[in-house]
């Protein structure tokens, strides 16, 4: 019964995740049409709501162009990488509050839950980052493609350890590693108000990790035309996209969980609190996108390495101090 149900939350997280994808393309585009004074899509359907269902097919019939000097194993199996991983990851976000059951039993609405839930995400979010390294040494030699793909070693290698830094702070307040746990922890007041650096450094982390604006280096098309998609095309490169909009949503909720409490609020349930949340964070990638200018490479790496690592390390050691002696965090 239990696999039964696994299964069930499978496919229900795979097509929600797949639905909220198609229309997240829509929504950007829309966002940013009016930042810009412009109107977005709005030719097909009512204001254009059927121009994704329209992208999704028009992809499949996309010709798939492969270069003759491409790995062909490889370049067929980095795209699928890139898109399996974080699915992978968002199988342990919960999509709403945990259900206490008449008969003292717990229902989780997620596929995967366990007392080490931020470690899996974590894995799987660094794991994410082999389908970009693949695309660039399986595309043939370009030196875009293949440049692409270095950047996204480096970007991940040194925003992955800022991830985990800021994430540190609230895990030892909460004294656990799950996600629930960490919410529960949360009751009386945010951890935003007790960690304030480690949420802005997350905040900054979580959109370099994505790689999406300022933070866009491995795609970078005025320099590298698409970064590690150059030689791809059709629906293997809309594998990719989606990746990266499954990626947004995970550390949204991630970021929405640890910082923000979840599913924590005043009068509104919890579960309206908890997607009001996880949406601003969405919301925040498009804003970022339409106004802010992409950063150099070696400004990305000074931002981890000189400013946001030493950061992270001295409140580490004052969040630890301030537990063990009976200071107040803040």
């Amino acid at each position: 019964m239990e696999v039964l149900i696994a299964i069930i939350k499978l496919i229900i997280v795979v097509t929600v995740l797949s639905v909220y994808v198609m229309y997240a393309t829509w929504y950007e585009r829309k966002v940013i049409g009016h930042m810009q004074q412009r109107i977005g899509p709005k030719r097909v359907g009512w204001h254009g709501l059927l121009q994704p269902i329209a992208d999704t097919i028009k992809s499949f019939w996309k010709e798939d162009v492969i270069p003759d000097r491409a790995d062909k194993p490889l370049f067929w199996l980095a795209p699928a990488l890139a898109a399996t991983f974080p699915f992978a990851a968002a199988i342990a976000i919960p999509f709403a509050p945990p259900l206490h059951l008449a008969n003292g039993k717990v229902f989780y609405f997620s596929v995967f839950h366990s007392k080490v839930d931020i470690l899996y995400i974590l894995g799987m979010m660094g794991l994410a980052s082999f389908g970009v390294l693949i695309a660039g040494i399986a595309s043939g030699g370009s030196k875009y493609a293949f440049t692409g793909s270095q950047r996204e070693a480096a970007q991940i290698v040194s925003y992955e350890a800022i991830l985990a830094l800021a994430l540190l702070n609230p895990i030892l307040m909460a004294h656990s590693l799950s996600l629930e746990k960490i919410v529960e922890a949360q009751r009386h007041l945010w951890f935003v108000f007790y960690q304030p650096f480690a949420f802005v450094a997350f905040v900054i982390a979580m959109i370099a990790a994505t790689a999406r604006v300022p933070f866009d280096l491995p795609e970078a098309e005025p320099e590298l035309v698409a970064g590690h998609m150059t030689e791809f095309s059709g629906l293997k490169m809309g594998l990719f996209f989606f990746g990266q909009y499954v990626m947004i949503f995970v550390v949204s909720a991630l970021a929405s969980i640890v910082f923000l409490g979840g599913w924590t609020g005043p009068v509104l349930p919890g579960v309206v609190w908890y997607w009001i949340k996880i949406l601003a964070f969405i919301f925040m990638y498009t804003w970022f996108w339409g106004t802010f200018p992409r950063y150099r490479y070696d400004q990305l790496m000074d931002i981890a390495w000189k400013a946001l690592l030493p950061l992270m390390v001295l409140n580490i050691l004052w969040t630890g101090f301030a537990l063990a002696v009976g200071l107040p965090v803040l």
